[in-house]
């Protein structure tokens, strides 16, 4: 069996999952994002708190001077109050509002995508647990000590790329350049090309 599921197929599973995750989430697919709301699952529930509560307060603080409104200036005042939230009504309906997805489907969703490789790695008869990284690896980095210190210090450059970028390969390769944003444009080519370029260099470095 082949190592890799053919291009197209790939093409049409990754196109057609985007589209499914922005119809039922409401927002660009992106694992980087997704992998935020998780880690931070404790901050966004206190900021939710704390937004919450703001709102209870500003409501009070409100009511309050409508009360003192209505008792100085009476019907003129109502009338004036009903007129604004008509007029705020319209613009509320016309204007969508952001989703807040909860970080219990980000879990979820990263979930099923290491759920999916798994399945993906089985059907293909591609699947085995090895601790040894391919012989390039090895050649370059070496094959003790040295190599998990460059993996770990590779994913904190990554985490850190993603973050100062504002998305990974998922969220600008695939959800940006499909909706032609200017940003993931230019951090696909980024990234792109230096993935291009290291990889000469790693043939260039083994010859």
């Amino acid at each position: 069996m082949n190592e890799y599921w053919s291009w197209w197929l790939g093409a049409l599973g990754l196109g057609g999952f985007c589209i499914l995750y922005f119809t039922l989430m409401g927002n660009l697919l992106g694992v980087s994002a997704s992998w935020r709301k998780v880690v931070n699952w404790r901050k966004e529930q206190e900021l939710d708190a704390e937004i919450s509560q703001f709102d209870e307060d500003v409501t009070g603080i409100s009511d309050a001077l409508m009360a003192e409104t209505l008792a100085e200036f009476g019907d003129l005042a109502e009338q004036n109050s009903v007129s604004q939230t008509h007029s705020q009504n319209v613009v509320n309906s016309s204007t969508p509002l952001p989703s807040n997805i909860p970080w219990t489907a980000h879990m979820a969703f990263l979930l099923c995508m290491t759920i999916g490789g798994f399945l993906a790695a089985i059907t293909t008869g591609s699947f085995k647990i090895e601790f040894t990284l391919s012989q390039v690896h090895s050649q370059i980095f070496g094959s003790n000590i040295e190599v998990w210190l460059s993996m770990l210090f590779g994913g904190i450059m990554v985490g850190f790329g993603t973050q100062m970028a504002g998305g990974c390969t998922s969220g600008h390769g695939l959800s940006g350049c499909s909706r032609l944003i200017p940003a993931s444009l230019i951090s696909t080519c980024v990234f792109m090309g230096s993935a291009i370029l290291l990889s000469l260099l790693m043939e260039s470095t083994l010859r």
